[in-house]
């Protein structure tokens, strides 16, 4: 007899788990990570600290992932924006708004976004040495090991100082001292 017939079970616990699944898919929590902020304003040529960055959970796919977000900021970056790939330089810094770019010897270990001191040797005996600050824009590339002389790095220096800073360099009366 037909309407003895056993009910769909099986059918009914597929339709079932298909009806959970869909829910769980659409109903679950979308992947985060963590990406970097900036705490506060950054300057074009500013060099990252930890203490600059705020870390943020965001959507798996929102923004790109920077890495460790070390070396200098390329562009202005105002608190809250996030610290995109593309708002960081490894290998170049820029330089301060109002500050001049000159080619000097630089230590070994200097980097982009590193402050200096140039420090101008006296011509004479009876003055001092003179100090001017400065930031490292893009140091001294790996040069021949043979070569003659060192290839030089760029260091940026306030406007004012530019003259001052260019006639030592070019007499080669300057010494790099690096900063932290």
């Amino acid at each position: 007899m037909y309407w003895f017939r056993r009910p769909p079970y099986l059918r009914w616990a597929a339709a079932a788990l298909l009806i959970i699944t869909a829910a769980w898919l659409d109903l679950r929590p979308e992947p985060t990570v963590l990406r970097p902020f900036a705490a506060v304003d950054l300057a074009a040529g500013t060099a990252i600290k930890p203490s600059q960055l705020e870390w943020r959970e965001v959507p798996d796919d929102l923004l790109p992932d920077p890495g460790d977000p070390t070396g200098t900021i390329s562009r202005w970056v105002a608190a809250g924006e996030p610290v995109v790939p593309s708002a960081l330089s490894s290998d170049r810094a820029v330089a301060p708004e109002g500050w001049w770019t000159l080619e000097t010897r630089l230590p070994q270990g200097a980097y982009p976004g590193q402050a200096v001191h140039l420090i101008l040797l006296p011509s004479e005996i009876d003055t001092a040495p003179h100090s001017i600050p400065g930031v490292v824009i893009a140091s001294a590339p790996e040069g021949d090991p043979l070569a003659f002389e060192e290839l030089p790095g760029l260091v940026a220096v306030p406007g004012e100082s530019a003259t001052i800073a260019a006639a030592a360099v070019a007499e080669r009366a300057v010494a790099v001292i690096l900063g932290s």
